[in-house]
Parts: C-alpha cells; structure tokens; sequence
C-alpha cells in the first residue's frame, strides 16, 4: 500500500468555497503558512447560486451585533476587491450604486420600514424610503403598482464565481497553499496540534479552521462538536441578455454587468434537494414581472438552485470549538468576503477570538434556539 505524502503548516484551512477561500487569503497576507484544502467541484458550492449581493440591509433583526458586523463588511468590499483585482487581474464586477428591497403591499412596506429603523438603531444603517415615481428614477421600468421600496445607498453587488476565481488564483500565487480534490476524510488531535487526511494526502498543522460550509456538520464531529447549521435551498433563473437598465440590483431582482437578470428570492426548507421546480420558477418569475412587467418579453435561459448554509438566527457562527480549531460558517459569503479575509483571518492569526467576536459564538444557542430570520444576500 502507498503512503500518502505528508506536509506541514502553522494553519490548515477546510474548504474552498468563499468563506474559506476568503479566510485562507486573509491569512496569506498576514505572513501564515497554510494550506486550503478544496473538496474540488463536487462539494456543495452555495456560491453557484450565490445572488451576488454585497449587502447590510436586513442583516440583523435576530442577533443585535451582525447588524453592525455587516455594515463593516461592506464597508471594507471595496478596498478589498481593489487589492484582489491588482493581484490577480479578475475583474470582481463589483458595483455599489445602493440596492433595492421592493414592497408589494402596504403591509409589507409597513413591516420593512420598521425592521429598518430597528437596524438603523443598532449600527446607523442609513436607508430612505422610496414611492414608484422616486425608483423609476434610478430603476427604469419599474411598476407604478408596488407599495415602495427600502434604498439603502451603501449596498451592491459583486460576481461570486469571479471572487472566488479570484481567491484562488490569488492563493495559488503561493506554492502548495491551495490543495484540489481534498476533501477533509479524518481530523484528529495531535500534541502538536491537528492531523487531517485527504485523498492528496496527509496535513499535520498547528491550528485548523473549519470553512466547508455544510460539510462542517461532519468536520465538527470529529471534534466532538455538533452545530446547529441546515441547508435552505434557493432558487435562480437568468433571462437572455437585454440592454442595461437597472442601475442597482434588488434582492429579487439584478442585472449583471454582461446584461442578463438574475431572479430569485426563494426559500426552500427541503434539506439536500438541488433540484428545481416549475412551481417556484413559476414564482420567482411572476413576482419579477410584477416589479418590471417589461420581463414578461424577456427570455428565461435557464434556471438552477443551490444550498445556502443558515444558522437559526440567520448570522454568522464564529467559534474556537477546540484549541486551535476555529469554526467559520455563514450564509453570507459574499457579503462578509472582505471582513473574513481581514478581521476573521486576523483573529485566527493571533490564536484567539476577541470580545468582538463572542456574540457569534455556538454558546448563543444554548438557552434555545430563536425563530429564523429571512434575510437576503
């Protein structure tokens, strides 16, 4: 029987998805020796059917601090895609013109405004309300017959498939840093730290940190940890290409900088199932029209879904769950790219989570789990 080669870093980092990619960057960049360790193209990617939303709005109801926590991230995108477009010459389609949520009914509008000014409370969200006539002016197209919509002008918009391109042609820039068809199959303790088996072989490194999304079900196990994480399924459609129009993306609805829309917005509470459905596209595109009713002449392409990662209060879970073994899980990866590439990767760096950190800790969801937020991005 061949042996598996063996290396070793200060840090390994599980998965290769946004978040861990994100990670993995922030601390190359601090001067780390690791190594991220990618399952390859058959792992679960939420950022295949990520909307690409940079985004604060909405994020927060539930757990008071990932309101302020996620108006950092998108305060610090910018810079952070300037530095990852430098490196690598990966235009990242960033654009931050502000986004859109739209309200169909009075009700809804009533309830989105209160939730709101509940977010402005906690970090100074700043947002305006809009009437039909006042989003025309920046949405062309837009139905006269939908209640309003909530602006907030920090929001945006970014490609996720070209971050992540990005963060690992950023990361293959250090030789040996970035391991394909690795996917984590044992993690164990060791007295220098961790030893974790993968088909390319064997990592023994000082500190681990678990970034695989729904795949840190299973890692944690292996730490003795079990985690209150579930997939929701999301689907999206795109139309063919159309002249641009929409200057800021909405949470059901964008443009992409190539032309076509991206339409989605739907919850589906059906565990692993990547299918789609003629139901929810049925949905998905009539609540589109209803927004732009000039969608209805523009062509569906195709359609696909993936699984997000939530936990019950919809934020963040960020945990020293063993010494040295860091867990970082969200549903955001997009939208909390830069601050995982920067504070998150600083606070695994020094070996130990700040104050800062602790209202994202697993013990949050020891006196009971709280009702599900529904927020986007």
């Amino acid at each position: 029987m061949t042996s598996r080669p063996e290396i070793g870093v200060e840090i390994a980092v599980i998965g290769g998805g946004l978040v861990g990619a994100a990670v993995a960057y922030g601390l190359i960049k601090k001067g780390l020796g690791i190594v991220l360790l990618d399952e390859g193209d058959t792992a679960i990617r939420a950022s295949r059917g990520n909307f690409g939303l940079v985004c604060a709005a909405g994020k927060g109801d539930k757990l008071e601090n990932y309101a302020p926590w996620a108006l950092q991230g998108v305060h610090v995108w910018a810079e952070f895609a300037k530095n990852l477009i430098a490196e690598t010459g990966i235009d990242l389609e960033l654009e931050q013109n502000g986004g859109f949520v739209f309200c169909a009914e009075p009700p809804a509008l009533k309830e989105r405004i209160e939730m709101m000014e509940r977010l402005r409370r906690k970090s100074g969200l700043g947002f305006e309300v809009m009437k039909p006539a006042e989003i025309a002016r920046l949405m062309p197209g837009v139905s006269s017959n939908v209640a309003g919509a909530i602006f907030c002008e920090i929001d945006g918009a970014a490609n996720p498939l070209k971050l992540l391109r990005a963060l690992h042609a950023a990361i293959s820039a250090t030789e040996g840093a970035l391991r394909r068809d690795a996917r984590a199959e044992r993690i164990e303790r060791t007295s220098g730290g961790y030893r974790i088996t993968t088909p390319a072989g064997v990592v023994t490194s000082e500190k681990v940190v678990l970034a695989a999304g729904l795949g840190n079900l299973g890692l944690a196990k292996w730490l003795g940890v079990g985690l209150p994480i579930k997939p929701m399924r999301g689907q999206i459609l795109v139309t063919e290409r159309y002249e641009p129009i929409l200057k800021a993306p909405s949470e059901h609805v964008r443009q992409t900088m190539d032309g076509t829309f991206l339409l989605g917005g739907s919850w589906e509470d059906v565990g692993y199932d990547t299918s789609t459905t003629f139901e929810v596209t049925r949905d998905i595109a009539a609540r589109a029209v209803r927004y732009f009713p000039f969608l209805d002449k523009v062509r569906l392409v195709r359609t696909w879904s993936a699984l997000r990662i939530l936990a019950p209060d919809n934020a963040p879970i960020y945990d020293e769950i063993a010494p040295g073994a860091f867990l970082v899980t969200c549903h955001s990866g997009v939208s909390l790219a830069a601050i995982h590439a920067g504070k998150v990767a600083g606070w695994i760096a020094d070996g130990a989570l700040p104050d800062e950190a602790a209202p994202f800790a697993l013990s949050r969801f020891e006196s009971g789990l709280p009702e599900r937020e529904i927020a986007y991005g």
